[in-house]
């Protein structure tokens, strides 16, 4: 939600409960809770606060009524808990993501143009190394998934020998963008 990154799910008993929605789990806190007299009940004032993140039930993503109720609190130590090995490398693995996806959806989609204009044509070390510098981290990012061993990096001929082809190089990038598909999905 919004893009931020997940967050520990704050821990105040009675004031936070999970409710299952369209396939997902969101985070509510309770806010308040007031006698309607018309109703002749009591009425709690529930506020989703963001979603819980299916990888690691313990954080959530959260929304701008989290950052609205809960600012500065975590960080001050209001409550704050410290965060499991588990969830530091979930929250590290989808800094990742986030940081590298734009410039792998930028270099997938001009190497589709270059596959379709003149597909034989040869990589150069420096589009080579431009490749492999993002292609690097989301390998390493994906790294402990079963389908990890399949990602390959670019290579670049030598004096105009050997090497990928942007045909080739296609080929690695629709393998890749499979694999985040999937990661993306898991996490």
């Amino acid at each position: 939600m919004n893009g931020q990154e997940p967050v520990k799910i704050p821990d105040i008993p009675g004031k936070i409960n999970i409710m299952k929605k369209e396939g997902a789990n969101y985070v509510r806190f309770l806010a308040g809770r007031g006698y309607n007299a018309q109703k002749g009940y009591t009425e709690s004032d529930w506020i989703l606060i963001g979603r819980q993140a299916e990888e690691s039930p313990g954080l959530m993503y959260p929304n701008d009524n989290y950052e609205r109720l809960f600012s500065g609190k975590q960080e001050e130590g209001a409550g704050a808990e410290k965060l499991t090995p588990e969830e530091l490398d979930f929250i590290r693995r989808n800094r990742i993501y986030g940081m590298y996806k734009p410039f792998f959806d930028a270099l997938y989609h001009e190497f589709r143009q270059q596959a379709r204009k003149r597909p034989e044509t040869l990589l150069n070390a420096f589009r080579a190394d431009s490749l492999n510098q993002v292609l690097q981290p989301l390998k390493a990012m994906m790294g402990s998934e079963e389908y990890a061993g399949l990602l390959g990096l670019a290579e670049a001929g030598e004096d105009g020998k050997g090497g990928m082809s942007n045909s080739d190089v296609m080929i690695l990038l629709t393998q890749y963008k499979s694999a985040l598909a999937k990661f993306r999905r898991k996490e």
